[in-house]
């Protein structure tokens, strides 16, 4: 309502001691006609004015004189445009973050993995615990880490264990090792009770 009911007039004094003379009529700076020859109000419109060469006044009207509507949707579409981009930049770069510190994740495991494997397949072997010898290998084979396992097996005859997994393998082992020890213990108890009973 305030913008349609404005109005504005120029004037202007051509000597020092003269009186005020109005250039041009009176303007509605913000208030625009649409198809229908209805009166819109704008939001914004910018007015210029310049000093001819003759000393008299000219006036113009700037801006893209859109409606109070449109100016609010372009300020929220404007809005919504600048939200996306941030989260969009958020999740781009973020990504990255999160690419990364799963690589180095990656990374860190294999290589525990290797020098696992190395401990208990070569103990005290120059490669068991040596830990930037095993940190180059992983790099090496950084995109082809099954050729590494395989060749791995293939050189020394045992399936590469992820780290964990090596307690129980030695766990199992174990016990294979005492059920073969407990058998030659009976076995060898028996022998020396038949010896007796011979006796």
């Amino acid at each position: 309502e305030a913008a349609l009911n404005l109005r504005v007039q120029i004037l202007q004094k051509i000597t020092r001691d003269g009186e005020w003379k109005k250039v041009g009529d009176v303007m509605s700076p913000l208030v625009t006609l649409d198809k229908d020859e209805k009166k819109i109000a704008c939001e914004k419109v910018v007015l210029e004015l310049s000093l001819g060469a003759t000393g008299m006044i000219t006036q113009a009207l700037a801006g893209e004189r859109e409606s109070v509507v449109q100016a609010n949707t372009s300020a929220r579409n404007s809005t919504i445009r600048y939200y996306v981009g941030i989260f969009l930049a958020i999740a781009f770069f973020g990504g990255f973050l999160v690419k990364s510190w799963w690589e180095d994740r990656v990374f860190e495991r294999d290589t525990r993995r290797l020098l696992a494997y190395y401990k208990n397949v070569i103990p005290g072997s120059l490669s068991d615990g040596d830990l930037h010898n095993a940190r180059y290998l992983v790099y090496k084979y950084r995109n082809k880490k099954e050729k590494l396992w395989k060749n791995l097996e293939k050189k020394y005859g045992a399936p590469v264990l992820h780290e964990h997994e090596w307690a129980e393998h030695d766990a199992s082992k174990d016990e294979a090792n005492e059920d073969e020890e407990n058998l030659d213990d009976t076995t060898a108890k028996g022998e020396t009770s038949d010896a007796e009973e011979e006796l």
